[in-house]
């Protein structure tokens, strides 16, 4: 009798630790949810001082301002990172080639655009990546076929393998932006990760039969790669690489010296967006510290911190804090000269690895950029969400990062690598993982009609690299409303009608799509 009582008070004691388990996880959920959903907030005033941002080409442009702020503006661009540069140039061009090719071009002006930034210029999430343009076709594939079937996903995964030669073409006016093309190889530690990848190859080839991915077993990996036993095998194939903040700046650079019409102000945060009645013509006032500007359009590029002035985001579009540093190989480390890049896949999560070029002076090895580390913080990635602090630093993800390559190159690291800088940024995550791109609707996702002017192009999912550049373009285009224009291509902007290379229907912002954006989706999907 005393070992039935035994039995029956060990399942008790075992069955109040699970409820308390359980009540923990779901506490934990909740104040996930909730923070995730609050308000961002300003960017914080000393953020780390990212790599990308040392020495800059421009120095000018990193603090400029108007003497007096303009009163009014047919577009006002918040934010100043790629996302911004794209939809100016785009917005300016075009129209610019619209108002050439019209016989009434000698009456009209040029459109006022107007780019607020509330720290230095492109000192967000675009002057603290990873510069790494890298479109995992088959991952990608495979996780979009699922939710928009097969011929959908395929145009998707097409839209963002084609920042690679777009940005390409960008990057020739601005050769100190690094922009190249290189092999990437994404590294395996687990077999059935590398199995399932595999998987995920057979069936790309199919419907991409133009994406070629080599797959490596080990000990192709080792001779090819460089790596060791660690690594059970790897796909390779191809992608690219950029200084972002030197190709960004580049780009305002010429914008400000072909467009009269283009002023750029720093440290002049939005800190409201009204729509009111008192100027049909610029119905939009847009507050900040040094006055309000009037304007015709507003477009929200803030990529994270979009719902803090479009509240009805909250909920929808989160920030995520990435950690990044700069490393020196050591001195066994493969000579790649820039031309490699690596993602290490340890399920869950990766580290995403790229190598700047050789020093043009003294022939060195350029400096690895390695980022990632998300799950190995504190509370496994959960205390990375919902934050839009870029001051902040975390002691775990770093020693992941620090050690990432060495542990699955050593010996062929090799001695006197180091780190030499350390920093963070701020990702925006929507609970679909796809961007939000398109004219807002109201609080409730109704459509406000073609007379509204709030758009947004943000929530780029730690992706931004292959979605960023284009949806800003297209931005451009559709508040020109021209969307159903055959237009000329132009650097970095294809030709045609938009929906010939723009998916608009899955970045879309309405009733349905602020639904399936909701962050309790991306926790469910999770598994929470």
């Amino acid at each position: 009798m005393g070992a039935v009582v035994s039995l029956v008070g060990d399942g008790l004691l075992a069955a109040s630790d699970v409820a308390k388990a359980v009540t923990a996880l779901v506490s934990k959920y909740n104040a996930l949810l909730a923070r995730a959903s609050a308000d961002p907030g300003l960017p914080v005033p000393h953020p780390t001082s990212p790599y990308w941002l040392v020495d800059p080409p421009y120095p000018t442009l990193a603090d400029m301002q108007s003497g007096t702020l303009p009163r009014d503006a047919d577009l006002v661009i918040i934010g100043s990172g790629i996302t911004a540069a794209a939809a100016a140039k785009s917005f300016l061009e075009v129209s610019a080639s619209a108002s050439a090719s019209s016989s009434s071009s000698s009456s009209s002006s040029p459109p006022r655009v107007v780019v607020l930034e509330a720290r230095q210029l492109c000192s967000g999430a675009t002057g603290r990546n990873g510069g790494h343009i890298k479109c995992s076709p088959s991952a990608e594939f495979a996780r979009m076929r699922c939710r928009l079937g097969a011929e959908r996903a395929r145009d998707v995964v097409r839209f963002q393998m084609r920042h690679l030669p777009t940005l390409l073409e960008v990057g020739r006016d601005h050769p100190l932006a690094e922009v190249r093309e290189m092999e990437t190889v994404d590294l395996f530690l687990q077999q059935e990760d590398f199995d399932e990848a595999v998987k995920e190859v057979e069936a790309l080839k199919e419907w991409m039969p133009e994406v070629d991915v080599q797959v490596l077993d080990r000990e192709q990996a080792k001779t090819h790669i460089g790596v060791n036993d660690m690594v059970v095998g790897a796909l390779s194939y191809r992608a690219g690489a950029l200084w972002p903040s030197r190709l960004v700046t580049g780009v305002w650079n010429d914008l400000l010296a072909n467009h009269a019409s283009l002023s750029i102000e720093t440290h002049t945060p939005a800190e409201t967006v009204s729509r009111t009645g008192s100027d049909p013509s610029y119905p939009y006032q847009v507050q900040t510290p040094r006055g309000v500007i009037h304007a015709r359009h507003v477009l929200h590029a803030t990529n994270g911190f979009a719902s803090r002035l479009v509240p009805s985001l909250r909920g929808r579009l989160t920030g995520v804090l990435g950690h990044m540093t700069a490393q020196r190989p050591g001195a066994s480390f493969p000579r790649c000269d820039g031309k490699r890049s690596w993602s290490v896949i340890s399920s869950p999560g990766f580290d995403y690895v790229t190598q700047r070029p050789p020093d043009p002076t003294t022939g060195e090895p350029g400096d690895v950029m390695a980022g990632g580390g998300f799950f190995n913080s504190r509370e496994q990635g959960l205390d990375q969400v919902g934050v839009w602090d870029d001051s902040r630093v975390d002691a775990l993800p770093v020693m992941h990062i620090r050690g990432s390559m060495a542990t699955v190159f050593e010996p062929q690291w090799g001695a006197g690598g180091s780190t030499d800088k350390v920093w963070t940024g701020i990702m925006g995550f929507t609970g679909d993982m796809m961007p939000l791109v398109g004219r807002l609707p109201d609080s409730s996702g109704k459509d406000k009609g073609k007379d509204a002017g709030e758009w947004i192009a943000a929530g780029f999912n730690g992706e931004g690299m292959v979605w960023a550049w284009l949806c800003g373009t297209a931005a451009g285009v559709m508040m020109l409303g021209m969307e159903e224009e055959v237009l000329q291509p132009g650097s970095g902007r294809p030709g045609g009608k938009l929906d010939a290379w723009f998916p608009r229907d899955v970045v879309r912002v309405d009733a349905a799509r602020m639904k399936r954006a909701g962050l309790k989706n991306l926790a469910r999907a999770a598994g929470l």
